[in-house]
């Protein structure tokens, strides 16, 4: 084979991994693609919305109440989409279609109909541990129910920070 063919094809080579490994880095350091499954996150997100999901934000610093986070159901085996409604050390309670934190109630409460305790029971966070619902608290499997619970940090993948599909809802997430 010819020099210049063997230098042609190691540099295509070269190119290849680089690509690969850039690519390996990105998705599990920097950020990932999410996909909106159900209607939990209704009106806010709806099936078949494509996110991106910022990895590198919890690497800094902690989630904070209202974000839009990904986490890891380790019941289900999938990623959830939910917004962090609870932060650690909290006591968190519903009552009468409301959320209180800490005694206060939660404003403002990123839904327009009644939270129901669905079974959840007043209690309190610990140091690595967040309390996450849908905004359609209706129809959320979230940490109101025991197979989901309160969600340990370790399980918060990233924060959903961009929508890009569909084009008509292109843009930053609030």
């Amino acid at each position: 084979m010819d020099e210049n063919i063997k230098a042609e094809v190691l540099s295509w080579i070269k190119l290849i991994a680089t690509a690969f490994i850039l690519a390996f880095a990105i998705k599990t350091f920097i950020f990932q693609i999410a996909f909106v499954k159900g209607p939990s996150m209704q009106p806010t997100l709806y099936q078949g919305q494509i996110l991106i999901v910022s990895k590198f934000n919890y690497r800094i610093k902690n989630p904070k109440r209202g974000e839009i986070v990904v986490i890891n159901d380790k019941v289900d085996n999938k990623d959830l989409i939910k917004r962090v409604i609870g932060e650690p050390n909290e006591e968190i309670e519903i009552t009468d279609g409301s959320i209180y934190i800490n005694g206060n109630a939660l404003s403002p409460d990123y839904t327009d109909i009644p939270t129901y305790e669905n079974g959840f029971k007043k209690s309190q966070t610990v140091d690595d541990e967040y309390f996450v619902l849908g905004d359609n608290r209706v129809e959320s499997r979230d940490s109101r129910s025991e197979t989901l619970g309160f969600v340990k940090r370790q399980n918060i993948i990233g924060k959903a920070v961009f929508r890009l599909w569909p084009l008509n809802k292109f843009g930053v997430l609030r």
